[in-house]
């Protein structure tokens, strides 16, 4: 089988599963999580597995702690199979780490990424950071630093730090085959009998900084955003913060109209996620919660309502927290490359019924910056 056949099937494989055909656990990263950021048909009503809007499309948040120890990386990966569907950094995007210091899901401190239009490996990027009412706002921010896509993609920052901007291989791994088996009783894989990680040829862009602890805090709150500019303004299109929030809980078995609401979650800041259009976001976690074993047939005991409305209050504002003073153990501090958030999130999804996919972390991951794998 040929390298490009591989990766349309995988590329099929992951849309299909991220916007509908498979409505739990199907993606446990961002991947394609929305209808504004691709879609399965064409105009016609075609099957036409497509990126709609890769550059505002967000794969993956990693928060975790660098070589040094007195030092944290921000990763954030877009372009979701960008060696499959094509694409570069966009002009009109901004890219925005959000960080909370105060833990009421309202960013106090924001790093935004900005690019030029070259060609694909050829773009100037510029890092700008803004504190306080401007990491809101983003009225008035302070240059932190420039570089190029091109050659390494490196750059140093303001206040001993770096940056990386450039295509590079997707750190998320899961055995999509294997769950689509086990779970939905699709084909002849089954989890844990021969684990495959569709996601190892796939490639991303990359948004990577590394800074001193002390220009965070200790105890902060990160999630990814992009936004574009379009008639005049700049809108929301895309966030993520712990990993497949918003692909997982607001799906077609709990909610009619699932691919309005996944848009309307990517648009919602983090502090108005518990009780935006009446708290639609929280009734679909717990919704699911209660529900899935009896849907999926697993003859596994659901959660209750109340054991339901306590997990929601945990995964909901969807902000990845992390003490810059540990090492991550993902998701609930930080997230490192390696960390194997489908193990967790399967488990904690289905109350125990799917423990594991059986895939393990890649094996190209860089113990220095900027620490993701060469692109295939």
């Amino acid at each position: 089988m040929s390298t490009r056949t591989r990766l349309l099937q995988v590329g099929a494989a992951l849309v299909v599963l991220a916007l509908g055909a498979a409505p739990f656990l199907a993606n446990a990263s961002d991947h394609l999580d929305a209808p504004a950021l691709g879609g399965l048909t064409n105009s016609s009503g075609d099957f036409a597995p497509h990126s709609e809007h890769g550059d505002r499309d967000l794969a993956d948040l990693y928060v975790f702690q660098g070589h040094d120890a007195s030092r944290t990386v921000l990763a954030m990966t877009s372009n979701p199979a960008i060696n499959l569907f094509g694409g570069t950094f966009g002009p009109n995007v901004r890219y925005i780490f959000n960080v909370d210091r105060t833990g009421d899901a309202v960013q106090d401190l924001a790093y935004v990424v900005t690019f030029d239009g070259g060609a694909p490996g050829h773009q100037a990027y510029t890092v700008t950071r803004y504190s306080g009412a401007n990491a809101t706002s983003l009225a008035h921010g302070v240059w932190w630093g420039s570089g190029s896509t091109a050659g390494s993609g490196l750059a140093r920052l303001k206040g001993d730090g770096r940056a990386f901007a450039g295509v590079r291989s997707d750190p998320f791994f899961f055995d999509l085959t294997g769950f689509e088996g086990s779970v939905f009783g699709i084909g002849s894989d089954r989890l844990g009998s021969s684990p495959t990680d569709f996601f190892a040829p796939l490639n991303v862009d990359a948004i990577v900084l590394e800074v001193p602890d002390d220009q965070l805090g200790g105890k902060i709150g990160v999630w990814a955003e992009t936004q574009y500019w379009a008639n005049g303004t700049w809108t929301r299109s895309d966030q993520v913060g712990r990993p497949a929030i918003n692909t997982v809980f607001n799906n077609a078995l709990v909610d009619p109209h699932a691919g309005t609401t996944k848009n309307q979650f990517n648009a919602t800041p983090p502090s108005q996620q518990r009780t935006a259009f009446g708290g639609k976001f929280r009734s679909n976690i717990i919704a699911t919660l209660t529900n899935i074993n009896a849907a999926l047939g697993t003859g596994h005991a659901d959660y209750t309502a109340g054991q339901a409305a306590g997990i929601a209050d945990i995964l909901l504002p969807d902000v990845l927290t992390y003490d810059t003073s540990t090492r991550a153990v993902g998701p609930l501090d930080g997230r490192a490359l390696a960390d194997d958030v489908i193990d967790i999130e399967l488990g904690l999804t289905t109350n125990g019924s799917v423990p594991s996919d059986g895939v393990g972390p890649h094996a190209d991951y860089g113990s220095t910056f900027p620490y993701l794998g060469s692109p295939h």
